[in-house]
Order: C-alpha cells, then sequence, then structure tokens
C-alpha cells in the first residue's frame, strides 16, 4: 500500500516567457512502511534547525511564520534540500502536473478539475509501474475557500475515485480521497514543498531552479526515465521542450514513440525563455 500526499500551487506572474497562469497539484507518493521513518526525521531536523514546532514547514511561508524570520531565512534552503533527502531515504516518488491557463480558454475552477483528473491518471500509471503493482491512498491539504468550496472539491474528486476517467479505471487509488490541513502533517509539507518549488520553476524562480537537481531524485520516472509526462507533465504539449530544459530529459515519450529535445514544432527550441540566460543548459542530476 502507498499513501499519496497531495497538494497544488500557482504562479499567476511567470518570469518565463510565453507563460501565462501556472496551476498545478503534486503527489508525494510515500510507501507504507516508510512512513515513521519519514517523520522521525522530520522531527530531527527541526530540532536540528532550531525551527519552532508550531511552524509548518512550506515552500511559501505565510507572513508571520519563523521561517521567513532572520534566523528563517539562514536555514531554507537547507530545510528543503534535507526534507528531500528524507524523501529519497523513505523511498518518495513525487508526481506534478501543470497547466498553462494563458494557453485555455477555461476559468479557474475548470482548469483546478482538469488539473486533478490529469493527475489521477498519472497516479494511477506511477502506481502500476516497477515490479508488482500498488494501490493507493490519497489524502489531500484541506482546500481553501471554506465549506462550499471543499465540499464542491470533495465532490469532484468522488466522481474520480468511483468512475476513473476517460484512460484509467478506478482501480490503484482504492478510497474516496480525505482531506486534513497540512499544519501537522510533514508528509503533506513534503506535497506543499514539491509542488510549490516545481510550479515556480516551470515560472522561472531562480531558487526553485535551483532546487530542481534535488526535486530529479524523488520524481517518478517513466521506463525510459525521462521524468516528462511521467513525474511531470506539462499543458498543452508545446511546453514539452522545457522537460529539455529544466528537467534534462533527451526525449519526451508518447506511447512508444520517443520524440527527441528539443523538439522543433513546440516552443522554447532556441532557449529556455529566460531574459537572463536564455541558452541556459539542463541542470545536472549530480549537482547538490
Amino acid at each position: 500500500m502507498q499513501l499519496i500526499m497531495v497538494d497544488d500551487s500557482e504562479e499567476k506572474q511567470p518570469v518565463r516567457s510565453k507563460i501565462g497562469h501556472l496551476v498545478g497539484v503534486s503527489a508525494a507518493v510515500f510507501p507504507e512502511d516508510k512512513l515513521t521513518h519519514y517523520s522521525n526525521g522530520i522531527r530531527a531536523l527541526r530540532q536540528e534547525l532550531g525551527i519552532p514546532p508550531e511552524t509548518e514547514l512550506k515552500w511559501s511561508p505565510d507572513d508571520g511564520s519563523w521561517l521567513k524570520s532572520s534566523e528563517g531565512n539562514k536555514i531554507r534552503t537547507r530545510l528543503r534540500k534535507e526534507m528531500i533527502t528524507l524523501a529519497v531515504e523513505a523511498g518518495v516518488r513525487t508526481v506534478t502536473v501543470i497547466w498553462d491557463r494563458g494557453r485555455v480558454n477555461w476559468t479557474l475552477e475548470d482548469t483546478r478539475r482538469e488539473v486533478l483528473k490529469y493527475l489521477y491518471d498519472k497516479l494511477s500509471l506511477c502506481l502500476r509501474s516497477g515490479a508488482s503493482s500498488s494501490l493507493g491512498v490519497v489524502i489531500a491539504d484541506e482546500p481553501g475557500g471554506g465549506r462550499v468550496a471543499q465540499q464542491a472539491w470533495l465532490a469532484d474528486t468522488l466522481r474520480l475515485t468511483d468512475l476513473g476517467t476517460a484512460w484509467t479505471k478506478p482501480e490503484q487509488i482504492v478510497l474516496p480521497i480525505v482531506t486534513t490541513p497540512s499544519h501537522h502533517v510533514p508528509h503533506l509539507q513534503l506535497a506543499d514543498l514539491v509542488a510549490g518549488a516545481t510550479v515556480a520553476a516551470i515560472a522561472g524562480n531562480k531558487y526553485a531552479l535551483q532546487l530542481i537537481p534535488d526535486l530529479q531524485k524523488i520524481a517518478h520516472r517513466n521506463s525510459n526515465g525521462c521524468i516528462g509526462g511521467a513525474g511531470v507533465t506539462l499543458w498543452p504539449p508545446e511546453l514539452g521542450n522545457l522537460y529539455h530544459y529544466i528537467f534534462g530529459d533527451k526525449e519526451n515519450w508518447r506511447g512508444n514513440v520517443g520524440i527527441p529535445l528539443p523538439h522543433n514544432g513546440w516552443d522554447f527550441i532556441d532557449g529556455n525563455g529566460l531574459n537572463n540566460n536564455s541558452s541556459q543548459e539542463p541542470p545536472s542530476e549530480k549537482a547538490s
């Protein structure tokens, strides 16, 4: 059994050219027998770094958070990296779906609904991969917007877990998705970090891009070793060259066909869309 922690993120004003309002959601897939290993590691890390027990570990801390104090700023990069190191030790795999609203004439609610559907499909593929197929239970951070918005979100997820999608039968995710506040759940806080940093990296945030070599270590990969379309899915497909510039993929696989990257028919064929370094090479997985 796998325990799947889900959280979302947005970036309304990306600095990367040709990118609009980004809406994303990430899942951190924990082997059941490694949950305690991760939570014990986070507890020890908090003590070592002097993080107050009431401080929620978030990619973008709220105003007034200890992580925004001078002491918190000093350890924030180390904290993020060591959270991911603990996830590597726990055998965590991550799946992220990001939608560029600048390219679709959809409401924010419709976009979130579609992103969640794609995540369900990609998670099901992740659970079916490997030597043996696994079942999963999904726990999501409690959505904002009050009780009415939360009930609408849960109704959407119930349709997924009852009926699946046009591409995926409801076989891998075995229970209705449940929600809980992330404040006291370190595993959900990892999902927040993955969602926030991955969306921010697509948007062109330099601090998020510096964390990509770490995030690559836990991103789910397809059978060809690529992150694109497996651990990270970007929509629409014309964004596919970013799999190369950000995650280092050499190909993008569609079924049994591998498309060499960068691909001439997609955006960013001449660079990564960052004016300060348009010829940026993909980050090395071995970078620290």
